[in-house]
């Protein structure tokens, strides 16, 4: 056993040793190094579970992730700066992890704690999922979108441009072209750039609407070191709009007529600068595929963000003033971030100049993305969402694992964990505030049935915690395609020294 603890430690210094200063060294040997670290990494780990595995198995899910740091110190794709930043900080904080945990699991094995382990950890299962009910509660009742009491008239009213990024888009683009053409507002600016499209149909679509006052713009290519290619589409759409505000919409956008009026005098009631808008899943579209969906709009709804001045934005339909915008810096300021809309939204909250409204059938704001669409946006935001770091990924699946689906785990195993009515009572309770949280998301926003919606939350946050580790792979070791490109490069400061992947 001190054997292994041994080369457990050993292992533990010459990693921190390869993520701090290792990059100065010679290829082979570098290579040599990490190939020997995760080799004595995996020994270790695994011999201390094989003879003490109530003590050591709660390390072994960590040193997974560790063994992630070691390959990304292997493959060396990031520039060193960046990557000596990132590896030293999640190892740091992936061994913090590993010794607290071993230390809670000795402590407890030591006293015969178990009981009284199992009832703190049931008592911040039913906090956690009490939190989250009571935020989701509280942002859903903030987000209702109250009408002014006395409308703005024609004449009050500034002038709107909506702005649409396409690339390579098809009956989407037509769907969200016609529903904008129909708009009753009466100071109207529409705008859609073809961004590079392969697909010729893109911008006959757009063309197909310039008697309806539709104006087309020839996007150019982004400089991918610099740019995100969907940031660079907003900053060319940004210096065309004539509009005192500007809606950036996606095309998977359909409004009613009034909507758009609804939207600026809301902005102008609530004396805000920005605004975004929850939509309602489309009947067009089948609820069958609204999982990954559903997840996305649940993290911006249930965590407490008002706490860390981040709230909640989408990127479906946002409003913004342009002389508010430009104070911020514009897309330049942000033309890497994969939602530059959500750096907009924090600033802007900063002196309450933000709202995040929540669609209803009076507002008519609807989504008809399919699921098709939704994985590839799942991948393409998830890893980003969480600043690019291993160890958040690491906590961040450890949450939604121990307080989102450990009160369904404990009651399945209930026989074994504890016998204690009134661990299950309080089991029953943290999950039924889960379950309700996620109800209140996915059925207000029609992205499925109610009795669809709570038998599936379980399998909704399982494949989160997959999509979460799946976007983290191919950012770091792979590619992320959106619409045909590789957004690697600038999301994660790729050096373009560097070969493309």
């Amino acid at each position: 056993m001190y054997w292994l603890i041994g080369l457990f430690t050993l292992e533990a210094i010459v990693e921190a040793y390869l993520a701090a200063a290792g990059f100065e060294a010679r290829t082979w040997l570098r290579n040599v190094c990490c190939v020997v670290c995760a080799v004595a990494l995996v020994v270790s780990t695994l011999g201390m579970v094989l003879l003490h595995w109530r003590i050591w198995l709660w390390v072994a899910p960590v040193s997974g992730y560790r063994l992630l740091n070691i390959l990304r110190l292997y493959r060396r794709r990031l520039p060193a700066n960046q990557l000596r930043t990132a590896s030293v900080r999640a190892f740091g904080w992936l061994l913090a992890g590993q010794l607290l945990l071993v230390t809670v699991a000795w402590v407890i094995r030591h006293f015969h704690a178990g009981t009284q382990a199992i009832a703190a950890l049931a008592a911040l299962q039913l906090l956690a999922a009490l939190v989250l009910l009571r935020t989701t509660v509280h942002t859903w009742r903030h987000a209702a979108p109250n009408g002014p009491a006395e409308p703005l008239s024609d004449r009050e009213l500034p002038a709107v441009s909506i702005l649409i990024p396409a690339r390579n888009e098809t009956e989407q683009l037509q769907q969200c072209l016609q529903s904008l053409v129909a708009c009753n507002y009466p100071k109207l600016e529409i705008i859609v750039l073809d961004d590079c499209s392969a697909v010729r149909r893109t911008p006959e679509i757009i063309r197909s609407f310039a008697h309806d006052g539709v104006r087309f713009l020839q996007g150019t290519p982004p400089d991918e070191t610099h740019w995100l290619s969907k940031n660079w589409a907003y900053e060319q759409l940004a210096r065309e709009a004539s509009g005192e505000l500007l809606l950036f919409c996606g095309v998977d956008a359909q409004l009613q007529p009034d909507t758009l009026r609804q939207l600026v005098q809301m902005l102008y009631v609530r004396k805000k600068d920005m605004l975004s808008v929850m939509p309602l899943r489309s009947h067009a579209v089948s609820k069958d595929y609204a999982l990954l969906q559903a997840m996305r709009y649940y993290w911006e709804l249930s965590l407490p963000r008002r706490l860390f001045k981040r709230p909640p934005v989408l990127s479906t339909c946002w409003l913004i003033k342009k002389a508010a915008l430009q104070h911020m810096g514009g897309f330049e300021s942000n033309s890497r971030s994969i939602n530059p809309e959500a750096a907009f939204a924090r600033q802007a909250v900063v002196t309450d100049a933000y709202a995040f409204i929540r669609s209803n059938d009076e507002l008519g704001l609807y989504s008809n993305k399919p699921g098709s669409e939704q994985y590839g946006t799942s991948v393409r935001v998830r890893y980003p969402q969480l600043h690019r770091r291993l160890e958040l990924v690491a906590f961040t699946a450890a949450f939604e694992f121990v307080f989102l689906l450990g009160p369904l785990i404990a009651l399945c195993g209930i026989g074994y964990l504890a016998r204690n009515m009134a661990f299950v009572a309080i089991w029953i309770v943290a999950l039924a505030c889960l379950m309700v949280t996620y109800s209140i998301v996915v059925v207000g926003a029609r992205l499925t049935s109610p009795w669809y919606g709570w038998a599936l939350m379980p399998v909704a946050l399982a494949i989160d915690m997959v999509m979460l580790h799946i976007s983290f792979w191919k950012y770091e070791f792979g590619g992320v395609e959106w619409k045909g490109r590789n957004v690697c490069i600038p999301v994660m400061r790729i050096e373009s020294r560097l070969p493309k992947v």
